[in-house]
């Protein structure tokens, strides 16, 4: 988490973020790094690509409950069942959407409500009609990698991106 921080130069207040309420609707605890990172940088997007899902008004389509329930709710339609697969919309094991890009991308934890938040493995595509990625890290060094390490495929953003940045939404 400091080495996202330190990579953007970000510097703002930190935000209290409804995380009771959160893990109460999924049933299980959220990573802490995500909760921190979300609490650090708030609404907004890493080097204008890749967007948190926060834990705001469920009712939001861009919230992270928000957007959970739509999909839970159409989960046993043909075109969500596609999206997810080989994977389903976790309903105490499955894939939470934390985070989304402007180009269509899909970054997700393989949750499990008998595996420790933090042991979750991160999956992700850059389109939604490509396979998903395994990715046995952090969030937090999962964002990393994904704006540093031109290696990291393919999900990398770096070779595109001068310097990381964190560009917020307000």
């Amino acid at each position: 988490m400091r080495e996202l921080v330190s990579l953007t130069g970000w510097q703002a207040e930190r935000q209290e973020m409804a995380w009771i309420e959160t893990e109460r609707e999924f049933g299980t605890p959220l990573p802490a790094d995500f909760k921190e990172i979300c609490e650090v940088f708030g609404r907004g997007s890493f080097c204008g690509y890749l967007e948190l899902l926060l834990p705001v008004d469920s009712s939001d389509p861009y919230s992270l409950v928000g957007r959970w329930e739509a999909l839970k709710s159409r989960a046993d339609s043909a075109s969500v069942r596609s999206f997810f697969e080989p994977y389903l919309v976790f309903d105490g094991s499955g894939i939470i959407l934390w985070g989304v890009s402007v180009t269509e991308a899909s970054y997700g934890w393989l949750a499990d409500t008998a595996t420790p938040a933090g042991k979750w493995p991160v999956v992700a595509r850059t389109d939604p009609l490509e396979e998903w990625h395994r990715f046995d890290v952090s969030t937090a060094e999962f964002i990393c990698k994904v704006l540093t390490d031109r290696e990291f495929r393919p999900v990398s953003v770096a070779a595109k991106v001068e310097r990381p940045f964190f560009q917020t939404y307000g």
